[in-house]
């Protein structure tokens, strides 16, 4: 959370470069209204979010990463989850 209270700095790394894409078109900010609004919200703005597939999970990420950050969603709860809710790609054989 930046000084004025009403920005967040966010950083989006990956090897995909349709994540990365969305990234520079969301830029290195977004306002708490972004977070904790989905009307008008620039993380799931169709424009910002066209270069990602439908079951992209960034978006999520980034909500939950920022309602940690202000307070809405406990960091503890949320890393206990974390523990327990995972996704795994395993390799074809």
């Amino acid at each position: 959370m930046q000084d004025d209270g009403d920005t967040i700095r966010i950083t989006i790394a990956s090897d995909c470069k349709n994540v990365m894409n969305y990234a520079d078109l969301l830029g290195g900010e977004v306002h708490v209204s972004d977070v904790v609004e989905w009307k008008g919200s620039r993380v799931v703005d169709p424009d910002i979010r066209q270069p990602l597939s439908i079951p992209c999970l960034v978006p999520n990420a980034i909500f939950d990463a920022a309602w940690m950050e202000i307070g809405v969603l406990s960091k503890n709860l949320a890393q206990g989850m974390a523990k327990e809710n995972s996704l795994e790609f395993p390799e074809d054989e």
